[in-house]
């Protein structure tokens, strides 16, 4: 029997982004069924390393989770210098890399794009565990508001398939 992406990555509750941060997902239209969807395979493994890299570290030590999160949140506030970007980098793929089901962080890189001065958009690629070696990374992309006021995934993907823009963890359907 062939283990499968969902055996490997488990099955969650669906989260989505709402006012003030994520929300249960509800299955089909709003209303219609009344039921708690569910994260399973690759959209699972997505929504647990965002979720990583948009809680604080330390966050959920009340809960047993002392490790869990990251230090993202120290650089709200913070101009957008070389010395910040690498702190991005460097705290990003300390939170990723404490997933065990990651593998290796092979890229951690951060793009500015023209016109958003408080925005650093982290672009991962993240090797995870895999029932085979040609199983591609996967690619993630996460939105980090230097001002505070906004920080979201942008989408995900495995390499060499496009990313999925404007894309909640929970609303990502991923190959």
């Amino acid at each position: 029997m062939a283990i499968t992406r969902q055996t490997l990555f488990g099955t969650d509750l669906l989260l989505r982004d709402g006012a003030g941060g994520a929300d249960l997902g509800l299955q089909g239209p709003v209303g219609a069924s009344g039921d708690i969807a569910r994260a399973s395979g690759n959209a699972n493994i997505v929504q647990a390393l965002t979720m990583r890299l948009r809680v604080r570290k330390g966050e959920l030590t009340l809960l047993g989770w002392p490790d869990f999160g990251s230090r993202l949140h120290e650089l709200i506030g913070e101009p957008d210098l070389p010395r910040t970007r690498l702190k991005a980098q460097v705290f990003a793929r300390d939170a990723i890399e404490a997933d065990p089901r990651v593998l290796k962080v092979e890229a951690v890189d951060v793009v500015r794009l023209p016109g958003e001065r408080q925005i650093l958009r982290l672009m991962l690629t993240v090797r995870v565990i895999s029932t085979t070696s040609m199983t591609p990374p996967l690619n993630l992309v996460y939105a980090l508001a230097l001002d505070g006021l906004s920080a979201t995934v942008i989408g995900a993907s495995e390499v060499g398939s496009p990313v999925l823009g404007n894309a909640s963890p929970g609303g990502l359907e991923t190959p």
